[in-house]
């Protein structure tokens, strides 16, 4: 109990800013925490719903879709987002597998960046503002949860695109049917809440994402990062909020 506790505050410290305190670190370790993934997206959901709900007590819907959103940026360090315009810049502005990654890892922001971030925002908080109040902090749980889980099932069927050592490196290691039976465990464990509808489709339009991204990022340059992992679950949180929205109404 206490090695997985390590490797669960592993996860929480490498994918949030919440401190975890005093960890025995070491590569494996972290390669290992990566089972825990889905479950840092539950925590991040929650901190989320917990200001949607708190705020929902005195503002409006929109401000209160606002508080969440800025609050989970803040507790991830705005990981997953800055995966998404490292993303659009690095394939949005370059043609070699070289001159992307190299854009990719660049600490500067291009146009296609700023505008991915603007667009994705935008998606999140018209979807959110779109649902009814009271299943919102549901909603926020599940999608962060469940998304985080389909980055792993990369991890686990691709393979790590740099060569060179990266905050990231840990995920070119194989990852242990544990670690992913874990992950999936955890990833599905909120969507016994929502609607069976909704979760059904909502599988299907992840593996739909997940094989249409590592097709286009395999033929590119060869395999996943850091930062097309971020891109993924973001990709797929969106996902779930219009999966949710879509069918709510039919059920």
């Amino acid at each position: 109990m206490k090695q997985q506790l390590n490797l669960f505050f592993h996860a929480l410290q490498f994918y949030s800013r919440i401190p975890a305190g005093k960890i025995d670190y070491s590569e494996e370790n972290l390669a290992q925490s990566i089972r825990y993934f889905p479950l840092v997206g539950s925590v991040v959901g929650i901190v989320g719903a917990s200001v949607f709900m708190l705020f929902m007590l005195v503002f409006s819907q929109g401000v209160s879709v606002t508080a969440a959103l800025i609050s989970m940026i803040a507790v991830t360090g705005a990981l997953h987002e800055d995966g998404v315009s490292d993303f659009f810049d690095g394939f949005g502005g370059a043609y070699t597998r070289e001159r992307i990654l190299e854009i990719m890892k660049d600490s500067h922001v291009g146009a296609y960046g700023v505008i991915s971030l603007v667009l994705l925002l935008l998606a999140k908080f018209s979807l959110l503002t779109s649902i009814t109040p009271e299943k919102v902090p549901l909603v926020l749980i599940a999608a962060h949860t469940s998304s985080r889980f389909v980055a792993v099932a990369l991890m686990k069927s691709s393979s790590y695109a740099r060569t060179e050592n990266s905050k990231s490196a840990h995920s070119r290691r194989s990852l242990s049917r544990t670690t992913v039976v874990t992950a999936f465990v955890f990833g599905v464990l909120p969507l016994v809440f929502i609607p069976p509808l909704v979760s059904a489709v909502a599988a299907i339009v992840y593996a739909i994402i997940l094989f249409a991204l590592k097709h286009y990022v395999e033929k590119k340059i060869g395999g996943f990062t850091g930062d097309i992992l971020g891109t993924l679950q973001q990709f797929c949180e969106i996902a779930f909020y219009l999966v949710y929205t879509a069918l709510i109404s039919l059920i």
